[in-house]
């Protein structure tokens, strides 16, 4: 499942610049091996507006292809320049170098523009070969719209010879409960990491990482005390990347973050309330991406952050020998990690289902999953991929796969955004603005009676109940 939430187009900008200084290797590499007739796709595909390119005199069955039809799916996904790159110009020329009859027309749009693009489609009647990465929690609008195919049909043969990760097998069990129905697979799982200046730690005598929240308070003083630098970045600019971070905090809290109030969700604030007083002053500008200052000293620990930002640095010629990283530090009640990522879905109404499935495989058996790990930094959601990862990079995966085995999710609703600007208020009242310590329970209160009163004007009763009972949370499956 993809990074909690997508970037933004800038950031995604910058996030993609690590891997741009490979491709060219890569694409060598490539020819080499798909040949020439590889090589002659990989020059001349380039993306275009969605079609369904079938005969005109050929049947467009959901479930049959003729062996003499070429099929073009449109492949929607969200991915950075240098991601999508890498996407058009080796991951899919490998399976279009297996299966002549399909060919791949790969769309690049937002998360949210994949979401309009799937509606007008569905709308339209006339969906045809289509299949979207999207992120796992825009997923909830589209499922909310009933916009998307029940796969259940589908799901064992496209999952015959995958070994998914077990947390992410239970999200696939979680929709066969909650939904009676499987709408959408796991296709990149993401967990953000704790990063720390290590050649630090070892001169003033931590020989370790803090191991949980009482430890990393005490950490942050004494790096304080000894160097005169607030050493932690929190992700602090608003937004997304603040909300995930929250959510995550709440929930190691024993708290159900969508409730805002419930004693976890108090705890963890008033803890960050505390831990705050470390915070490097530029924490407000935090965001994903932020990580310079791990290098020149401004600050010594990042809260959380993807695991893109190791190739980032090491691409910079950052000596990552006096980098640092593992899961984090353990809550009070677990230390169990936000997933974030993007999942697999065929929109309702598409046509050519075979050769859909053979895509979603192609997608998810252990050689793609491998090269997201290798090329584009995204954890893998296929066990098998983590086998023999080279050397400069297998430390960093063992600690997401370490992650992922003690992992959640945010459940889909559709109403998620709304959630988050209203954690993005209370983050600002209690942390930024540093609102009296025993005003945290009023405020997180508060929080909590507009989320209910939003769910009630725009949803209904029955939803707004619900969720004053806490049906929805974290999803472990």
């Amino acid at each position: 499942m993809s990074r909690p939430d997508k970037f933004s187009k800038k950031e995604k900008m910058r996030r993609g610049l690590s891997t741009t200084t490979i491709i060219g290797i890569i694409v060598a590499i490539v020819i080499i091996i798909i040949g020439a007739v590889a090589a002659v796709t990989l020059l001349s595909h380039k993306p275009s507006q969605v079609v369904s390119t079938t005969s005109p005199s050929t049947s467009q069955s959901a479930t049959s292809t003729s062996p003499s039809q070429v099929i073009t799916i449109t492949y929607f996904d969200d991915l950075s320049p240098s991601e999508a790159n890498i996407t058009q110009k080796i991951i899919i020329p490998q399976f279009e170098a297996t299966h002549p009859n399909i060919k791949i027309n790969y769309v690049d749009e937002s998360a949210g523009d994949i979401v309009k693009s799937v509606e007008e489609l569905v709308m339209s009647g006339n969906v045809g070969p289509v299949i979207i990465g999207e992120d796992n929690l825009v997923i909830g609008e589209l499922l909310n719209g009933n916009y998307l195919m029940n796969l259940t049909p589908y799901v064992n043969q496209i999952l015959q010879n995958v070994s998914l990760i077990p947390s992410m097998q239970s999200l696939v069990q979680y929709e066969q409960k909650v939904y009676h129905g499987t709408y959408f697979i796991p296709l990149r799982a993401n967990i953000p990491l704790v990063w720390y200046n290590a050649s630090l730690f070892r001169q003033i005598g931590l020989t370790s990482p803090p191991e949980n929240w009482s430890q990393l308070l005490q950490y942050a003083k004494i790096i304080y005390d000894k160097t005169g630098v607030k050493p932690i970045m929190f992700q602090g600019h608003g937004g997304a990347s603040t909300y995930t971070e929250l959510y995550q905090w709440m929930v190691q809290a024993g708290g159900n973050p969508f409730l805002f109030n419930d004693s976890g969700d108090v705890l963890a604030f008033e803890y960050l309330y505390n831990l705050s007083q470390y915070f490097n002053p530029d924490y407000v500008h935090g965001y994903w991406g932020s990580y310079k200052g791990l290098i020149d000293g401004s600050y010594y620990l990042i809260d959380y952050q993807w695991p893109y930002i190791y190739s980032v640095m090491a691409s910079e010629g950052a000596n990552m020998s006096n980098i640092g990283f593992y899961p984090g530090p353990t809550g009070p009640v677990n230390g169990d990690h936000l997933v974030g990522g993007d999942v697999l879905a065929i929109p309702k109404g598409a046509t050519h289902i075979n050769a859909l499935i053979e895509f979603a495989k192609f997608l998810l058996s252990p050689q793609v999953q491998r090269e997201f790990i290798i090329y584009l930094s995204w954890p893998a959601v296929n066990q098998q991929a983590y086998q023999n990862l080279p050397s400069n990079i297998s430390s960093l995966y063992k600690a997401e796969e370490e992650a992922l085995q003690n992992a959640f999710f945010r459940e889909p609703v559709p109403w998620i955004t709304v959630w988050g600007q209203i954690a993005d208020n209370v983050f600002n009242q209690i942390i930024v603005n540093h609102a009296p310590y025993s005003q945290i329970p009023q405020i997180l209160s508060q929080a909590n009676k507009e989320m209910y009163q939003y769910l009630l004007q725009n949803y209904n009763a029955t939803v707004a109940q619900e969720y004053e009972e806490g049906v929805f949370g974290p999803l472990y499956g």
